[in-house]
């Protein structure tokens, strides 16, 4: 467990009167008599406080080998399954806009992830090289292109890594291979956002839920004829997956040719410890919502696969699913 949750954990047992060793036993006992809004409200409240503005990463599990038994990787390839799709800037609030340098990069993760080696920190900083970030600074904005160098690598190890891996996994060890992946490219937040003054965290972490569940976003955010459009086709596909095992049962109110993310499932291609390629749906965006593939190497063939293959997704997450006993999941 990181300092960071280490400390906060002791502070909210401080906070509700637990004042023993909070390491001790006394302290669980003590704890376990706190009434559980009580609980819930002093550590929300100290969640956003130090972890401004929503509090994310304040606190997370740790496994103790009873309640939790093991890391979720090694669960996973035990085939206790435990997750799948990401959002263009998932990692967009856990970076500091004025990134300057690799150590900066470093930061932005390294005080949840305490274990990674200096070579694999090295290897992650050498497959992000700052130079294909340049394209993302804007005028007139504060971000930099090392910020947005650290939001990708914490979108990838918090987010879009996890979801290839678990899904990955599950097919491998027997799973259905019905399996659907999105890339939530599209938001309602944009105005909410330029309002706050952080217009660079754009398609951010949780842009996905208003679309999902058909709802408009208040104070200010964008609910223009054509989001409203989008809301209906990606939640009418939600639903169609969860009751049909198909996202693409209407025409009318699914989106449509949204392929199974892995349909090679041949004893060579399962073979593999990672995935060489993959298949999802892009959602909304300058290139429109639509199928796409992204492999290792070179191929794409269409606008949209070549507006995704500077990601170099398969090739990241690859090193990134391979160092998983040093991240701690």
């Amino acid at each position: 467990m990181s300092g960071l949750v280490a400390g906060n954990t002791a502070t909210v047992a401080r906070s509700v009167g637990c004042t023993q060793n909070p390491d001790s036993q006394a302290t669980l006992n003590c704890l376990r008599n706190v009434p559980l809004e009580t609980l819930m409200d002093v550590s929300v409240g100290l969640a956003r406080q130090t972890r401004p503005p929503f509090g994310e990463l304040a606190f997370y599990p740790s496994y103790d080998g009873d309640y939790i038994p093991d890391r979720p990787s090694v669960l996973l390839r035990k085939g206790a399954f435990v997750k799948g799709s990401w959002v263009a800037n998932d990692g967009a609030w856990y970076a500091q806009p004025t990134s300057s340098d690799d150590a900066s990069v470093l930061a932005s993760f390294q005080t949840f992830i305490i274990g990674l080696s200096q070579p694999s920190l090295q290897r992650i900083l050498a497959l992000y090289p700052v130079s294909d970030f340049t394209q993302l600074v804007r005028p007139n904005e504060q971000a930099t292109a090392q910020y947005y160098r650290a939001a990708q690598i914490n979108r990838d190890i918090w987010f879009t890594c996890p979801v290839i891996d678990f899904t990955w996994q599950y097919t491998r060890y027997g799973g259905s291979n019905n399996i659907r992946l999105y890339d939530m490219n599209q938001t309602k937040y944009g105005p909410i956002f330029q309002y706050m003054g952080v217009p660079q965290w754009r398609v951010s972490h949780l842009s996905d839920i208003p679309y999902i569940l058909n709802e408009d976003v208040a104070a200010g955010g964008d609910n223009s004829p054509a989001q409203r459009a989008l809301s209906a086709l990606l939640s009418g596909s939600a639903a169609a997956f969860a009751y049909t095992g198909s996202p693409t049962t209407s025409r009318d109110r699914t989106l449509q040719n949204w392929p199974i993310a892995y349909p090679d499932q041949s004893r060579q291609a399962l073979s593999k410890v990672y995935p060489e390629k993959l298949n999802l749906y892009v959602v909304g965006g300058s290139q429109g919502s639509g199928p796409a593939t992204i492999a290792s190497g070179s191929g794409a063939t269409s606008a949209r696969e070549k507006a995704l293959a500077w990601e170099r997704v398969i090739e990241r997450c690859s090193f990134i699913n391979s160092i998983l006993g040093e991240i701690g999941v």
